[in-house]
């Protein structure tokens, strides 16, 4: 990781040799072990469908995961492209609301395990308790944007040199493209654990083992409640980070 890092300093032009470099840094960050809570929500989300909806199509796992890092690669897009554009000083704009959308991040995730394992149950006459907005593509899309704001340990190595290159390039365009490029990689993870994770709901077997599949994604969604409302408190000041 430090030799790439290293090479990642060297980046200052969008060449094919630089987007590649930029798209393994993503892909090694998307496996990390810090990168779970991610993969927890799109694996979450996707089994909790897959196993309450079995009439659905066989690929709506993948392409429910595929909206969801999509998302987080537009919200990259974003961040490189205000990097580009105003430098740094984004920096400080950002620090400002971490805490309160990792806050709000936490609630959403706990509130739909909390609703997958059948502990909360909502039913509002005029609008539909399932959830809708995050069972098709553009609700996931959606769901992902804020979790493009999300960092993690391991990303830090490798996410600066990719952010310094968008702010001293100067350029929104091509700040946007580094981190729209770093955020698909990162995403290819969290699509193939929420494709997995929907097939494996799916599978006809007996209630029991679907209900044990919809209970997993509930807990997913629980374990990545807790992982935003820690790093809510770390910006908020109330908690130092452990790492």
């Amino acid at each position: 990781m430090t030799d790439l890092a290293a090479l990642l300093d060297n980046v200052t032009a969008l060449t094919p040799l630089a987007i590649a470099l930029i798209a393994v840094a993503g892909l090694v960050v998307g496996i990390a072990p810090s990168s779970f809570p991610l993969l927890s929500v799109a694996a979450g989300f996707a089994a909790g469908r897959g196993a309450t909806d079995l009439n659905k199509r066989s690929n709506d796992g993948l392409w429910l995961s595929a909206g969801f890092a999509l998302g987080i690669a537009t919200m990259d897009a974003v961040v490189g492209g205000l990097f580009g554009l105003v430098g740094f000083a984004v920096l400080r704009a950002l620090a400002s609301v971490m805490a309160i959308a990792y806050g709000l991040l936490a609630i959403v995730l706990a509130f739909t395990g909390l609703a997958l394992l059948r502990i909360v149950h909502v039913a509002i006459p005029v609008l539909n308790p399932s959830a809708k907005p995050t069972r098709s593509f553009l609700g996931s899309y959606l769901l992902g944007l804020p979790f493009g704001l999300s960092t993690c340990p391991a990303c830090t190595p490798l996410l600066l040199p990719v952010v310094a290159g968008a702010a001293l390039s100067g350029d929104p365009v091509m700040g946007a493209a580094m981190m729209f490029t770093f955020g698909v990689a990162r995403g290819i993870p969290i699509v193939i654990a929420g494709a997995a994770a929907g097939s494996l709901a799916r599978l006809r077997g007996t209630r029991g083992f679907i209900r044990w599949v919809e209970r997993a994604g509930g807990v997913l969604l629980i374990g990545a409640a807790l992982y935003f409302f820690y790093q809510a408190a770390v910006y908020a000041g109330w908690l130092s980070p452990i790492l």
